[in-house]
């Protein structure tokens, strides 16, 4: 499957309700197991926000080594690389910590339902 960023967006990827309409184009087949290529050309500014909601947010669902695989992004320029790494590098943080508390949170249950 290929999305042509710039026809379903515009020329600019920087809110979150761009990036939460890409996400709803790409979830589904990717977590199907299809690969997705989302080809950035002509798309000139870029913000966050788009790519938080977009990308950074598949993180909850797919393995980031799974999302290398199966996610083919083309023609970002050097700016929108910079920002989605930093939105991806984010989320596993966040996502990691989110698995960690929920970890947690059961071993706090299961211990009080043993008391």
């Amino acid at each position: 499957m290929k999305i042509i960023a710039r026809e379903v967006i515009g020329a600019n990827a920087i809110s979150m309700q761009s990036g939460q309409h890409i996400y709803e184009l790409i979830a589904k087949p990717l977590l199907g197991g299809e690969t997705v290529e989302v080809d950035f050309d002509s798309v000139e500014l870029f913000a966050s926000p788009f790519f938080n909601a977009s990308i950074g947010l598949l993180i909850k669902d797919v393995n980031i080594n799974e999302l290398k695989q199966r996610l083919v992004i083309t023609n970002l320029n050097p700016v929108g690389k910079q920002l989605l790494n930093h939105v991806i590098a984010n989320a596993i943080k966040f996502y990691e910590k989110e698995a960690n508390a929920d970890e947690n949170l059961q071993i706090i249950i299961k211990n009080a339902e043993d008391r």
